[in-house]
């Protein structure tokens, strides 16, 4: 009921939902506030806000938006991010384990293969409780690539391990959509598609440049708000949220233990070629995806 209250009264909203153990980098609120003196309150609200909370969370401005704005609707598409160890990507006859380093080749691989999920396609195998023909699993996928490596120390065993971040910007998301994105690629008839980890999940960056674009002269921007707040999410994300990630897939192997349970995910397609089988893993999901683009639902 205080949850509703909220919503009703205040008229308050969250930009983008997030998963259980998922982070976020940046998130953007909305809501109905009608103080005395609106500079004042705009000069003071953000430290007085940040007095209240943990370290963990903190509020980083505060801008006058259009009376109607809402911060999910008038949102034009959200970026997330997934880090998670290289050795995910290694090849069947390598060794999945620390000392493992992915190659630029790996990486062009994995490049292409992403791609793939560019445009409209339906995600009804990437959700729970949706039909092929439920037309709200078309989504549209802005871009999705590879982003840098990083080595971190791993402190127990005393060795280096490498991570590497892939981005993802797309229109809206569904339940659990860009873990099993990350899990498998396309099909077009109904299988068990796993879902990984929501360990090196973040929400990156909700985005709103249509908003932008339409009250740049009445109001000031959302999309962009300065040099200082950028930086200073720059340093939370990496204090806060990639340190913890890092941490976390050192000390529980969450990856790799999930790694391990993809056997028992039953991912055959009929069509894959003998030439194909015989590919790279990532080759070879990139074969997957080209079948499923262009067949009918079995």
């Amino acid at each position: 009921m205080f949850h509703l209250w909220i919503e009703l009264k205040l008229k308050y909203y969250l930009a983008a939902r997030t998963d259980r153990c998922v982070s976020a980098a940046r998130q953007m609120c909305s809501m109905r506030l009608s103080p005395d003196n609106h500079e004042d309150f705009l000069k003071t609200a953000v430290s007085a806000l940040n007095s209240h909370l943990s370290e963990e969370i903190r509020v980083l401005g505060l801008r006058r938006a259009i009376r109607s704005f809402k911060a999910h609707k008038d949102c034009d598409k959200r970026t997330y991010s997934y880090t998670l160890p290289t050795y995910a990507f290694a090849k069947t006859n390598e060794l999945t384990t620390n000392d493992f380093r992915i190659n630029e080749a790996s990486i062009a691989e994995l490049n292409d293969l992403l791609s793939l999920y560019k445009g409209t396609h339906n995600f009804f195998n990437y959700t729970s409780g949706r039909t092929y023909e439920d037309r709200s699993s078309m989504r549209y996928i802005h871009d999705f690539k590879c982003g840098p490596t990083q080595l971190v120390e791993d402190i127990v065993r005393g060795d280096m391990v490498e991570f590497i971040t892939l981005y993802i910007t797309g229109q809206s998301f569904m339940l659990h959509q860009i873990r099993k994105m990350i899990g498998i690629i396309f099909l077009s008839f109904t299988m068990d598609v796993p879902k990984a980890p929501g360990l090196g999940l973040i929400l990156e960056k909700v985005h709103y440049e249509r908003y932008d674009k339409w009250y740049e002269k009445t109001h000031e921007k959302l999309n962009n708000w300065s040099d200082e707040v950028e930086n200073e999410i720059g340093k939370f994300r990496e204090r806060y949220i990639i340190a913890e990630i890092c941490r976390q897939e050192l000390a529980t192997h969450s990856m790799f233990l999930w790694l391990t349970t993809l056997i028992k995910h039953d991912i055959l397609i009929p069509g894959i070629t003998r030439s194909s089988k015989e590919r790279l893993p990532l080759g070879l999901a990139s074969d997957l995806a080209y079948v499923s683009f262009y067949s009918f639902v079995l």
